[in-house]
């Protein structure tokens, strides 16, 4: 396919040597635009074949138009939630996937980002293909995992889209395609606390006094130094008046306690995410916490964090990292044997960890539980 520019317009253009691969039915459909996000087409003949030329006019290739601004990304993961939700129905229309040509060269949007369209080529296609799972013979692995869409779509939302193809779930491929659809949260901008402020100016207040004194100012002298242990005072105040954090109330009246108990009683609340797993020696069910920056997980019982006995676990297996409230895994293992809900981790590569998610090291299976 190329791309063609002129007086009449913005074409991307590709060859057809035999125009009975045309489908009617596909090219009316597209023509309709009835599925939604389908550029229009023309076929026009020449002298030995065929050219399906794919208008974009006043739109740009969306790899050349990824934002930085938190507004606008939220905009394209909308645009791009759209695009995928509409890719489950093809399908009902007759309609292959696989006749999408998933190239960022190829997939345009306009300057607001308010909608993407794609290249639908218009030929037969297999009736074995009319399903989601044919969307791995479009380049689509490659296109959503592309550097480009990094900020753009998060780890777990391209595992996810990736596992639904791959498994022919398209409703899970809508699920995951709702959840593009959802804004991203803007980064939270951290203010000074008034508190470490009025400490600051308590010391600054401190240091002009010992500057008045030196010099034999001895009025001023006083007043700084007044002025520094009233700060002080109103800072171990605030520091007292501080309501102490704790775990919500559950809908039966009472607090769980951390980590793994159930009696009732007010706990500081800690961010914790527990582990639970199967001991196949003993039977019973276990349960590791992780509530530190960062934990090993390994069958060397000194090198990590969590400890398990698995032939089939690599001595330091996977690494746990949390930041702020959220949790992440990445595969360390020697032989890359670490699933995520049934996906195998790319060792290149952090995933974000999800409440009720499976994690699978060698042979030994977590279900993961975040409070």
């Amino acid at each position: 396919m190329e791309i063609r520019k002129g007086p009449y317009g913005h074409f991307a253009v590709k060859k057809i040597d035999d125009i009975g691969s045309l489908h009617s039915y596909t090219r009316g459909i597209v023509e309709e635009n009835i599925p939604g996000h389908m550029l229009p087409l023309y076929v026009i003949p020449g002298m030995s074949s065929y050219e399906v030329s794919y208008d974009f006019s006043g739109l740009t290739s969306v790899f050349s138009l990824i934002p930085n601004e938190p507004s606008k990304i939220n905009k394209l993961r909308k645009a791009f939630g759209d695009l995928f939700f509409s890719l489950s129905f093809l399908p009902d229309y007759l309609l292959s996937p696989a006749s999408v040509a998933f190239d960022g060269r190829f997939i345009f949007t306009d300057e607001d980002y308010s909608e993407l369209k794609v290249c639908f080529d218009p030929v037969k296609t297999d009736p074995r293909d009319l399903n989601i799972r044919s969307l791995s013979s479009t380049g689509f692995r490659s296109f959503i995992t592309s550097g480009s869409l990094s900020g753009i779509l998060m780890p777990d939302e391209i595992d996810g889209l990736i596992y639904a193809t791959e498994q022919n779930d398209e409703e899970l491929f809508r699920k995951e395609a709702e959840k593009i659809r959802l804004p991203l949260e803007e980064p939270e901008v951290k203010h000074e606390l008034p508190s470490i402020l009025k400490f600051k100016a308590a010391i600054l207040m401190t240091v002009i006094s010992l500057i008045f004194t030196f010099l034999s100012f001895y009025i001023p002298s006083c007043l700084c130094a007044s002025a520094g242990l009233v700060l002080i005072a109103m800072v171990r105040n605030e520091a007292k008046n501080k309501t102490p954090a704790i775990i919500p109330e559950g809908s039966d009246g009472t607090r769980k306690e951390m980590l793994f108990g159930d009696k009732e009683r007010t706990v500081n609340a800690i961010d914790a995410l527990v582990l639970s797993y199967e001991d196949k020696a003993s039977g019973r069910t276990e349960q590791r916490a992780v509530y530190t920056d960062s934990a090993a997980i390994g069958s060397d019982r000194f090198l990590c964090d969590i400890y398990i006995e698995d032939p089939k676990t690599s001595p330091v297996h996977a690494l746990m990292r949390k930041s702020g409230r959220n949790y992440y895994v990445r595969d360390i293992s020697s032989d890359n044997m670490t699933f995520l809900d049934n996906i195998r981790l790319d060792a290149r590569r952090e995933y974000e960890i999800k409440n009720g998610q499976s994690l699978i090291c060698g042979e030994t299976e977590f279900r993961i539980e975040i409070l």
